[in-house]
């Protein structure tokens, strides 16, 4: 953790500043010690160069969430050439320029591929917040960066201070928490007048086939195998899935066969995978099978949350045909209540990999 990462800090508890007693310097970079809050005497460790926030007990389902992408970040720990073209797809109509000179919160980083990007797109500070041992990861990932400060902490007690952060970021993680429309309005809550939140969730349309079968199948078996169990077995419906979307939707989406291709199961998703590489529709694929929580949200529960944030110059768009993408910002002169805001505008953006 860089020295400086205290400032952009505060006690989960009370909200107040933090004071830094460090027992261990690598440079600038305070590897072993504690953060002790001003105000309430609260103490929070820093091991291998992390500040630990970590709450004293979540839901039994949320622990096994947590655990379940702790051990899969740790495994799936690389960084992909692929990851910058799907992270500016999740992210449009924004581009890679609204993060420069802004302080970020990366809410539910996983192994860091999302602050990494952001860091060499001009971030002035990158806060890669994850509650669980994915965070190991993306400090592995990031090391060098000097404005990625990588936090473990939980999205319901964010360890920061209200209306302070440009860009709050979270990519993939609310569906996956205990209550999506809660964790949303704490990122809401971060953002200082004029911020910018930009998140991408499941979407509900398009993906009734999943909650139907998948996710019984991900409820009572899969999301309860062993991490190395369940690694081996995502295999088989990966290969399944890289073999379909090169051999069959790629081809079938060129001339002359686009009529053909449009009228594919799940054409634009399958579709998309094709420009990825085994290993990242292996993850895919554990991702899907592997957490105790997961929730498809419709398009107008998605609506409603920025609403009653407050948040203003909403736009939505649909992605790849099944899952939802929205920014919106945060009016000057304000910080996020409930029961305000504008009716939200769907656009459709690219078609382009998840």
């Amino acid at each position: 953790m860089q020295r400086r990462a205290v400032e952009l800090l505060a006690c989960p508890a009370c909200g107040a500043g933090l004071a830094l007693d460090a027992d261990e310097f690598s440079g600038d970079d305070v590897a072993e010690g504690r953060l002790r809050c001003r105000t309430c005497a609260a103490t929070f460790p820093i091991r291998g160069g992390i500040p630990r926030f970590v709450p004293a007990g979540v839901g039994d389902e949320a622990q096994r969430t947590v655990e379940r992408f702790g051990e899969q970040w740790q495994e799936y720990d690389f960084l992909s050439a692929e990851y910058e073209q799907q992270f500016l797809a999740w992210i449009a109509p924004n581009t890679a320029d609204v993060f420069r000179d802004r302080v970020v919160l990366d809410a539910g980083c996983g192994k860091g591929r999302h602050s990494v990007l952001i860091s060499r797109f001009g971030a002035r500070d990158v806060i890669a917040l994850d509650l669980g041992a994915g965070v190991e990861a993306a400090r592995r990932n990031a090391l060098g960066l000097d404005n990625v400060h990588v936090v473990q902490a939980d999205l319901f007690h964010l360890p920061l201070p209200p209306a302070t952060i440009d860009v709050a970021l979270s990519i993939g993680v609310l569906h996956h928490t205990a209550d999506p429309r809660a964790a949303f309005l704490a990122l809401a809550r971060t953002l200082r007048p004029g911020g910018r939140v930009i998140v991408w969730i499941y979407g509900r349309e398009n993906n009734e086939w999943i909650v139907r079968y998948v996710d019984p199948l991900r409820n009572t078996v899969t999301s309860r195998l062993p991490h190395r169990w369940l690694y081996h077995l995502a295999r088989i419906p990966a290969a399944v899935l890289y073999a379909a979307s090169r051999g069959v939707y790629r081809p079938l989406s060129r001339p002359p066969f686009e009529g053909l291709g449009r009228r594919l199961f799940y054409q634009a998703y399958i579709r998309s995978l094709a420009a990825l590489p085994f290993r990242d529709i292996h993850l895919i694929v554990h991702d899907h099978l592997g957490p105790a929580i997961a929730s498809y949200v419709p398009r107008d529960e998605f609506a409603s949350w920025f609403h009653d944030a407050g948040l203003t110059d909403v736009e939505i768009g649909w992605h790849n045909q099944n899952s939802w993408r929205g920014t919106a910002t945060m009016p000057a002169g304000s910080t996020a209540t409930a029961g305000r805001g504008v009716e939200a505008r769907v656009t459709c953006g690219p078609t382009v990999p998840e």
